[in-house]
């Protein structure tokens, strides 16, 4: 581990140009989330437990969940709309005066790969930004929302209802409540109850 102008380097790690699957697991490990998916197992009363990276002060080593409590947790995990999750500092910050002879502009090619290098270049793959909520819930929970329970064939979407008019009118004719959820009002820090 060493120091340049206060900032702490760790130069330990060394990729080979060609070794993508180092790369990739370079990439992951910078990008990783905040819910670690190798920690979570399902317990025999159908819970689902998650270990803890450390013992909690009163030694605690796992937090239960039911399905529903897991997925409100892992909600308040998601960042607002387009919220920019990736912050620069220095010369990569957007203000930087330096910024431009170090980020290529949008548009332009790099000059600076080889033409051999540049013909030999696989095509990419188009992945989507994001994956599906039933894909994730298949992934995460192994749970198929697609398959019919009752004769096993494949349901599909016929279609997204957005409008708060249209959502009303079919929980109406489903006969489920129309209001939403009432919230507990908010609170102030334990703190300053006793205050």
């Amino acid at each position: 581990m060493d120091s340049l102008e206060g900032f702490s380097l760790h130069a330990n790690t060394h990729l080979h140009a060609s070794d993508r699957q180092g790369l990739e697991r370079m990439c992951r490990y910078g990008a990783r989330g905040a819910l670690a998916l190798e920690r979570l197992s399902r317990m025999e009363d159908g819970r689902i437990a998650y270990r803890m990276k450390r013992p909690l002060p009163e030694g605690t080593t796992h937090l239960l969940f039911t399905g529903l409590e897991l997925l409100r947790r892992v909600a308040s995990l998601v960042p607002p709309p387009r919220a920019n999750l990736t912050r620069f500092h220095g010369v990569f910050a957007t203000g930087a005066k330096l910024r431009p002879f170090l980020v290529p502009r949008a548009g332009e090619e790099e000059t600076s790969v080889a033409p051999q290098a540049a013909a030999s270049k696989e095509p990419l793959k188009e992945k989507t930004p994001r994956e599906d909520w039933a894909e994730l819930l298949k992934r995460t929970f192994d749970f198929d929302v697609f398959a019919c329970v009752r004769c096993g064939g494949r349901r599909r979407v016929l279609a997204y209802v957005n409008e708060a008019g249209g959502v009303r009118a079919i929980l109406e004719h489903l006969g489920l409540p129309t209001a939403g959820a009432r919230l507990a009002p908010a609170s102030g820090p334990p703190q300053a109850a006793g205050c």
